[in-house]
Parts: C-alpha cells; structure tokens; sequence
C-alpha cells in the first residue's frame, strides 16, 4: 500500500467511526423535551443517595449539569422539585418543575414497591407528557447480561441492596416532600443557561449501559399512587417538542434522533426573565 493509499483509508476510516459514533448518540435521542433529562442518569442518582433531601439537591446541583430541562423557555433551567407520594410500602418520588406561579409540570416519577423480604422493584416513568407513552427505565443489573436475553421484560432486579432504599423502609424515614417551590429556591440554587442536546447527551451517556427501556411496568401500585397526583399542563402539550408532534417515535425501540440539539439547546424566542 502507498503512503497516499495508506492515509486515504486511515480518513475513511476516521469519517466511519465518526460517522458511527453521532448515529449512536442520535439514536439515544427521543426528539421530545425528555431529551433534557436523561432518566438513566437519573436513576443512577437516586441509587447512590442515602436520602431524598440528597437526592434532590443533587438532581438540581449546577456542578453535575444533570438537569437540562427549561419548560418556561426563559433561558435558564429548571427547578426540579422532588415529592414522596406513598400507599403503604408502595412509592411513587414524582420530579415536579414549576413553570409559573400557578403551573406546574411532572416529568417522571420513581416508582418503587416491596416485593417481598429484602426485595424491592423499581423503574423511573417518563411522564407522557414529556417523554410520549410507556417510557420506562430500569436497571440491568451488575452482570449486565439482560441485554443479551431475548425477554428482558422478565428481568427483574432486586434494588433493596441500594442505600437509599434501605432508607426509605427504614423505621427513622419520614416521607419527603420538596419545600422549594416557584420564586422559593434554596441560596445554593444558581440557575444555568442549557446546554446543547449533544453536549449534554455526552456528559452523561456513560449511565446508559447499566439501565435499559423495557415494555412492561413493574410497580403497579406504586403508578395508581401516583396517577392520582399527576400534575400536566396545556403549555407543555403546545411544546413544540410535546411527543405528540412525533408520532412515529417510539420510546421502547431503536429510533433515529433529531437533529442533534434538544429543545432546550439554545435561548428560545418568547422567554422573559424568571424570579428567584
């Protein structure tokens, strides 16, 4: 092979790999507002907390960027305020941003029940609203070997080993409810401008391989808990990104992703300056 021939075949291969690599990330895109929260990263969170108080200020932590949402379109992200609902040792943790003084919006909910002694299942939800119908996440487990079976909606992984489940059935857990609300955010609390949907996506793709979307809902009880509190908003069903604008998208399958930047990836036209 010639020297020309060898560096022609070396950018060929450079340009595939590249090429390969923005089809991977888009094709962990939903194309919807749930883009700006990444629910694997966010389950990962929730398994190494030791509290929901740690939890929420965590999920909300500028140093980690791990929430991207901005519903209001006011150029800053979000709030996420977290909420214990709960019907025996059935949970449903609801993550809550307020858009206004008077709206608010749910984005997903951690639903988590006690199966058995010393077991527990759980899976975070998407809100339909904000991720379209039936995206649920769980974990894979330590092997990481679901991936390869054929029906993984059989899998079921104990999560009572995960410190802040322990806590939460333990007998000094008293059920947490967020006391932030709109214009009452804690002094720690220093909003960002989003970032773009790639640089996000990259920031936290390396949670991915140890969650997965399944087809079926694990947590029963824990979901009819918190259907009776789920709070939506119609200005979020006019979102441009609203799941309902991508009808053929899919969430428990393989999917092409936009166009690389997510709905909240740049300032958007209509946005004012929001109280803190």
């Amino acid at each position: 092979m010639t020297l020309m021939n060898f560096k022609q075949t070396l950018m060929a291969v450079t340009m595939l790999l590249g090429a390969n690599s923005i089809a991977q990330e888009e094709q962990d895109s939903l194309g919807v507002i749930g883009d700006n929260l990444d629910l694997y990263a966010v389950l990962d969170l929730f398994k190494n907390s030791n509290s929901l108080e740690e939890f929420e200020r965590s999920l909300n932590d500028p140093a980690s960027k791990l929430n991207n949402l901005d519903l209001n379109e006011d150029g800053e992200v979000d709030y996420i305020q977290v909420y214990d609902e709960d019907d025996s040792d059935a949970h449903a943790f609801i993550l809550r941003v307020d858009l206004n003084e008077n709206e608010s919006q749910d984005i997903a909910a951690i639903e988590l029940e006690k199966t058995g002694t010393d077991e527990a299942a759980i899976q975070i939800v998407g809100d339909e609203d904000i991720y379209g119908k039936d995206y649920f996440v769980e974990p894979k487990g330590d092997e990481g070997i679901t991936e390869r079976l054929v029906m993984t909606d059989l899998i079921i992984i104990n999560v009572w080993g995960w410190p802040i489940v322990r806590f939460i059935y333990g007998p000094t857990y008293v059920r947490w409810r967020s006391p932030y609300r709109w214009g009452a955010y804690p002094v720690w609390w220093k909003p960002w401008r989003p970032l773009t949907w790639r640089a996000y996506h990259n920031l936290h793709k390396h949670h991915h391989p140890y969650y997965h979307v399944v087809h079926v809902r694990r947590c029963n009880r824990a979901h009819v808990v918190y259907v009776k509190r789920r709070r939506t908003t119609v200005l979020i069903k006019t979102h441009p990104h609203h799941p309902s604008h991508h009808p053929h998208k899919n969430p428990t399958t393989k999917r092409p992703g936009n166009s690389g930047v997510g709905p909240g990836g740049t300032k958007k036209p209509g946005g004012g300056n929001r109280r803190r």
